[in-house]
């Protein structure tokens, strides 16, 4: 079985997202990043980040918001030893893009 934050990377690349990684612990920014290798490295780098998927925003959203990128959706990652591949993902919130991934790694990690 993938670890599930690995297949969350994956999935998410490929859907066109950015990745930014924050740790957990004291905020700082790891990692700003469309890719792969970059990402992952982040992740290990700590035991504890956030993941957050985000799109560029349009003219519109900039001119109202002043954000250059939108956040489409958030994923702790907890890496402790002797853990299950799919608990490393510990906690999400909940949004149409979030159950998304989730049913994607469901369908590759438990088939019917």
């Amino acid at each position: 079985m993938r670890k599930a934050y690995l297949h969350n990377i994956k999935y998410a690349i490929n859907k066109g997202f950015r990745l930014v990684i924050r740790d957990g612990e004291d905020g700082e920014i790891l990692a700003k990043t469309y890719g792969y290798k970059e990402a992952k490295e982040a992740i290990e780098s700590v035991d504890f980040t956030y993941i957050k998927w985000q799109r560029p925003t349009t003219e519109a959203e900039q001119s109202e918001t002043g954000h250059l990128f939108k956040t489409l959706a958030v994923f702790a990652v907890m890496l402790e030893y002797n853990q299950e591949p799919d608990e490393t993902i510990c906690d999400y919130g909940v949004n149409e893009y979030s159950e998304a991934w989730s049913d994607a790694y469901d369908k590759e990690c438990y088939p019917a």
